[in-house]
């Protein structure tokens, strides 16, 4: 942490004195690098295809003290300008919004780290520093990736038809995985921005050379335990997932930890049941080995349907947790274990069908189509 400090400290300090123009800033948070080799696969054929392309990039990281994921090695740290905004945010008025405090945040920075920096396009995952760098540069097009779930219902997203005022005040385009995500946004969207502010340029992922083709009794559990929910809901999962494996004793349960679990959920009663273990597994290599996949709502599900392996759902009546049968129309919601293996071919063939609507693969040319002039050098 200290060495990556210093050498952003000296990357930024080296600023002072160097004119650069970049046709894209990528932008990050540093948990989001959960592939093998530490790199974020949300930008990775994003980035290729600009070097590809002959567009200049810099890819900016933003520390993370919470979660575990080493740095990208090609990204620059963040850790010098990050730290400084979160102190300047603390003395500025309390009656300023969020928006406006890294609105002036980033004219700041614009006059000193940035004074000779300019750029076309910004890229950034969980709608990151998006005020920040719109008061670095406002005529710079912003973007964020999909990286999760969107529903009708989702606040950074959509809320009752009206879009989130952090999309809003700084005119942000999403690109999204799919025309299922897409058309979902639009006609929940009584303000009718997402019409012109969401395009679909696809997902990349190995997932789409991976076809599931050993049937067997074992079954991937994708947990949620995250600090997204309440203790309450963390414990109420707990619970509800101990009930259905206790009495689900022909299948065997491999549980796969969400990248961003909390150590507050102890698995202990889980792991005592002896058809339950701890996956060390990747995702797709847990997908390869289970031939079932049991979740609350976890967007895995999206990926085990691309290599056609149905899911089972456990249920809870809650808007954020039962997307999958009132926002996404996954065909088989109400399946048991026991249905989805007794007839798994049909189900796995509607279920690949199903994915396809949303989650395509990935279009260079739609992704270069959206950066604000294009592939200009080609």
């Amino acid at each position: 942490m200290i060495s990556s400090f210093f050498s952003s400290l000296l990357f930024f300090t080296k600023l002072f004195f160097v004119k650069k123009h970049y046709d894209v800033i990528f932008y990050s948070p540093q948990h989001f690098n959960r592939s093998k080799n530490h790199t974020n696969e949300y930008f990775s054929h994003l980035i290729d295809s600009c070097k590809k392309n002959n567009l200049s990039y810099i890819y900016f990281e933003e520390p993370s003290l919470k979660f575990q994921f080493k740095r990208c090695p090609h990204s620059i740290p963040f850790d010098f300008p990050y730290y400084l905004i979160i102190f300047l945010r603390k003395f500025m008025g309390s009656e300023m919004s969020y928006h406006y405090k890294d609105i002036k945040i980033g004219r700041f920075f614009k006059l000193l780290f940035f004074r000779r920096i300019t750029f076309d396009n910004y890229i950034t995952i969980s709608q990151s520093m998006l005020s920040f760098f719109n008061g670095l540069c406002i005529d710079a097009k912003k973007f964020d990736v999909q990286h999760g779930t969107i529903h009708s219902q989702k606040d950074s997203y959509l809320k009752d038809g009206i879009v989130s005022t952090n999309l809003i005040k700084n005119q942000v385009h999403l690109l999204l995985f799919g025309n299922g995500f897409q058309d979902l946004l639009i006609s929940n969207d009584t303000q009718k921005y997402f019409i012109s502010h969401s395009h679909v340029i696809g997902y990349f992922t190995n997932f789409y050379n991976q076809n599931h083709v050993n049937v067997n009794r074992d079954v991937l559990v994708s947990l949620q335990f995250t600090d997204d929910h309440s203790l309450n809901e963390n414990q109420n999962i707990l619970d509800l997932l101990f009930d259905r494996i206790s009495n689900e004793t022909k299948f065997n349960f491999f549980l796969l930890n969400h990248p961003r679990f909390t150590t507050k959920i102890d698995l202990s009663s889980l792991l005592q049941l002896p058809n339950v273990f701890l996956s060390n597994n990747s995702l797709i290599d847990s997908l390869d080995k289970c031939s079932l996949h049991l979740t609350v709502y976890s967007t895995t599900t999206f990926e085990a349907s691309i290599m056609g392996i149905p899911t089972s759902f456990i249920k809870i009546n809650s808007l954020k947790m039962n997307i999958f049968d009132k926002q996404y129309n996954y065909p088989f919601y109400n399946s048991s274990l026991e249905d989805l293996y007794n007839n798994y071919i049909t189900c796995s063939s509607k279920v690949k069908e199903w994915a396809d609507n949303f989650y395509c693969i990935y279009s260079e040319k739609n992704f270069l189509k959206v950066l604000k002039n294009g592939s200009k050098k080609n």
